[in-house]
């Protein structure tokens, strides 16, 4: 995964995944344990320890610093967003820091690589997957597909156009591809491209780039990875059960396109 980095150096650990803000002053302890929140009680010495980001004093950056001189500080830290008294901590006490990830890609267990210098973090032993996802509009309407019982992931829920981007193809041809395949559909026309998402399932983690595209036809032939075909308004999107990171993509990359347009 791509990140941000804020604190140059380089570490390879067992992650720790605290789902909440940190004040490291008063929320760290002085022999290095989380004493707050859903990660109490929980040892971070030579671990990466990956947190929603930072408040309180600007003093905490310190509470860094003294754990690196007593050797019990965390080998890494990773943000979902930073904020300036961890990212000081950090480069004051030489450890690499990320921010920009999200933690939900991380489970119980995982060894975590991190570069802080490029940002790149890369999760230990879990098979990488690049993806294409088309949200395809008609006439101003959202096509959702639902998979097939026997696909191996996300069985039964609603989806747009997904397939992995093979080598040399770009994400939009993937997805033009795609569409053919699972559609028959090949007027389709790009609209909007985004920033790549990341998704974990097991022991995958796909590398999502999603896209929206618009075609003339409401014609669709499945083929058999979709076993239903729905045209959707956009602004009911949220009452359909959809796969992880499905709808809030969506609106999001629908709101740019908007913008641009």
């Amino acid at each position: 995964m791509k990140g941000r980095g804020l604190s140059p150096g380089k570490a390879t650990s067992d992650v720790v995944v605290c789902n909440q803000l940190i004040s490291p002053l008063g929320e760290i302890s002085r022999d290095g344990f989380v004493t707050s929140g859903p990660c109490e009680n929980t040892n971070i010495t030579g671990k990466v320890l990956a947190f929603k980001g930072g408040r309180g004093s600007t003093v905490g950056s310190y509470t860094f610093l003294e754990l690196k001189t007593r050797n019990i500080a965390p080998t890494g830290l990773i943000n979902e967003a930073a904020e300036q008294m961890v990212v000081t901590g950090a480069i004051i006490s030489e450890i690499p820091m990320v921010d920009r990830v999200p933690l939900d890609v991380f489970l119980k267990g995982d060894r975590v690589s991190m570069n802080g210098s490029t940002g790149d973090v890369s999760i230990l032993n879990v098979k990488e997957r690049r993806v294409a996802t088309v949200y395809l509009m008609h006439d101003g309407n959202l096509l959702l597909l639902k998979r097939s019982q026997d696909m191996p992931s996300y069985p039964g829920q609603l989806s747009g156009i997904s397939g992995f981007i093979e080598e040399g193809e770009t994400p939009e041809q993937t997805g033009k591809r795609e569409m053919l395949e699972e559609c028959s559909i090949e007027d389709a026309k790009l609209r909007k491209i985004g920033k790549e998402i990341y998704v974990r399932n097991d022991g995958n983690l796909y590398g999502i780039t999603p896209m929206i595209m618009e075609t003339r036809t409401a014609k669709v032939k499945l083929n058999e990875e979709n076993s239903e075909f729905h045209w959707i308004k956009p602004e009911d999107i949220q009452s359909y059960k959809t796969v992880p990171k499905f709808q809030e993509t969506f609106l999001s990359l629908r709101h740019d396109w908007y913008l641009d347009s």
